[in-house]
């Protein structure tokens, strides 16, 4: 009996690493970014940016809340929040280090937006919203 909960216990724990193994896609990463803006959760949205590893890292990503909070608040209440979001297409380089998701919004006013999210893979090879060029 011993064994048998031991053996699925692993198995569980296999699993669920495999699963969250495979999140790190263009396409998972930009929904993770809506469903950040859906929850006002704008430290988790600054975590799936690509910021450069300087001593003032900190306080840039604090800089980058700080922002999101004041526009990113006054933007959501103007279009009464988020309602969904849905990813219409992922295109990757050819050299697999950049990509654009293509995504669909929808507010709580009925208003629809179409925009375009552009992602880099890093050292580690996660992949990270970049705003840069």
């Amino acid at each position: 009996m011993k064994k048998l909960l031991i053996s699925m216990f692993v198995a569980i724990v296999a699993l669920t690493l495999w699963s969250c193994g495979s999140a790190n896609t263009p396409s998972a990463v930009a929904e993770k970014a809506a469903k950040c803006m859906q929850n006002a959760d704008y430290e988790g949205y600054v975590e799936l940016m690509e910021l450069k590893e300087t001593e003032g890292k900190e306080a840039e990503k604090e800089q980058f809340v700080a922002l999101l909070r004041e526009k990113g608040t006054k933007t959501m209440e103007k279009k009464q929040g988020l309602k969904s979001y849905e990813v219409l297409s992922e295109e990757i380089s050819e050299d697999g280090k950049s990509a654009t998701v293509k995504m669909k919004m929808v507010y709580g006013d009925g208003s629809e937006d179409t925009s375009k999210v552009k992602l880099v893979k890093n050292d580690k090879g996660e992949w990270k919203m970049s705003f840069g060029k």
